[in-house]
């Protein structure tokens, strides 16, 4: 099979049969502490004085009130989001006074998970490609409200089917079950089962064909879960909007960080963005049928989480100061799309506009670098335990904004409050 590593190992032993074991553990494991760097610094706030943040008190709950597996198991305002509902359940059973901190660590402990799924299997793409994949992922171009929050963390593992997608093996047992875990992660994470379907379709291999029936799978859950659901009572998202958004994402990746940006230029620019990826189709040729059938999928699939995380709210956000989460993914998957044009591409010119499309997006990954928010005590308002009759409210993280705290959201019983020691009234 030709995959690019076949061009030139990015660290060659004296030989030069293959890469060097120690350089490539040096190197993967320089990317990773970076990464892990990136992670802390982008969220201070968090690692810090760590918090309870908006939706997590339906988990929260239903835990204090159905049990363990009710909670972690349970869809949350529409869909499954089981990274998120099994970390916080896990943390309220392990912990329930120091919440906060062990969700914190939880969170970080998913983030690593994606990194190793990134960078320990072999690509198909090969070794700088996984490099620069990694680095991309923590470099996303947008307000870093998903770092370090125990209520994102299913948006990391919405990552994992599109990372299978480009390994190079089976790996059957990981595939398998990154699959699962991201086709449960949310809807965004099911986008990849028109990827897969893809690879079936063009390769005709098991792997393939078991990752779209699992994803198939996941979908009609998720699907199930949203209908039944009060959220399905919105009104309708017009497609055209829902296109349009993504034409805004494109040229959001490039541009966020200059304001204003007027509408039609946004769309231009989007329009411009996604034909140059098409172009550098021309170059990923000359590799092979493989590593073109996986690149096609990469872009389909990056086309399908678009779709999907624009469906929310198109044409209302913005990835800095209005819902940036939803810019997460396709960024993410764009970065990743970009690096293997560069990576591909002998043509100079390809190769120099991927540099300065990726030199902006990571202007404004500065421009928005890191998030801060005001210390709040945790045990502090738990200690209301000891002067309540009954159940009590605490205030959870909403916008970050201590005035903004939702207040009456999170209940907590007599029954944990006499489990944390306190004497309920």
């Amino acid at each position: 099979m030709t995959t690019f590593a076949a061009r030139k190992p990015l660290v060659a032993r004296r030989d030069g049969r293959t890469p060097a074991t120690a350089g490539f553990v040096a190197l993967t494991a320089t990317v990773a502490v970076v990464a892990l760097f990136v992670w802390f610094s982008r969220r201070p706030d968090q690692l810090l004085h760590p918090y309870v943040w908006a939706d997590e008190y339906h988990v929260l709950n239903r835990y204090q009130m159905q049990g363990f597996l009710p909670a972690a198991l349970a869809p949350v305002k529409g869909y499954f989001i089981w990274p998120t509902s099994w970390t916080v359940t896990f943390a309220a059973w392990a912990s329930f006074a120091h919440l906060p901190m062990v969700e914190y660590w939880l969170a970080t402990a998913w983030f690593l998970l994606t990194l190793c799924l990134l960078l320990l299997p072999r690509s198909v793409f090969g070794v700088a490609w996984q490099l620069a994949a990694a680095l991309l992922l923590v470099l996303a171009p947008m307000n870093p409200e998903i770092f370090g929050v125990a209520l994102y963390s299913f948006w990391w593992t919405s990552l994992w089917p599109f990372i299978t997608l480009v390994w190079s093996k089976d790996h059957w047992a990981f595939r398998t079950a990154a699959v699962i875990i991201g086709g449960m992660s949310s809807p965004a994470g099911t986008a990849a089962l028109a990827p897969y379907l893809v690879l079936w379709l063009a390769r005709r291999r098991r792997r393939d064909l078991v990752g779209t029936v699992v994803l198939f799978a996941t979908s009609v859950a998720q699907t199930v879960a949203y209908v039944t659901s009060a959220r399905s009572q919105r009104t309708p998202v017009h497609p055209v909007e829902v296109a349009l958004q993504e034409l805004r994402n494109f040229a959001y990746y490039v541009l966020a960080w200059h304001k204003p940006l007027h509408t039609a230029l946004l769309y231009f620019l989007g329009a411009a963005m996604a034909l140059f990826v098409v172009a550098g189709f021309g170059a990923l040729k000359a590799k092979g049928q493989e590593t073109l059938a996986v690149a096609v999928a990469l872009v389909v699939g990056l086309v399908a989480v678009g779709l999907l995380s624009a469906v929310p709210s198109p044409l209302s956000t913005d990835p800095i100061s209005a819902g940036p989460r939803y810019y997460f993914l396709p960024f993410v998957v764009l970065g990743w799309v970009l690096a293997m044009v560069a990576l591909a591409s002998r043509r100079r010119w390809q190769r120099t506009s991927v540099v300065v499309l990726v030199v902006l997006s990571l202007v404004g990954a500065g421009y928005n670098y890191a998030r801060y928010e005001p210390s709040v005590s945790w045990q502090a308002h738990l200690a209301a335990c000891q002067d309540a009759t009954g159940p009590f409210h605490v205030p959870v993280q909403f916008t970050g904004v201590v005035s903004q705290m939702w207040q009456d959201a999170l209940v907590v019983t007599p029954a944990t409050c006499r489990r944390l020691g306190y004497r309920v009234k």
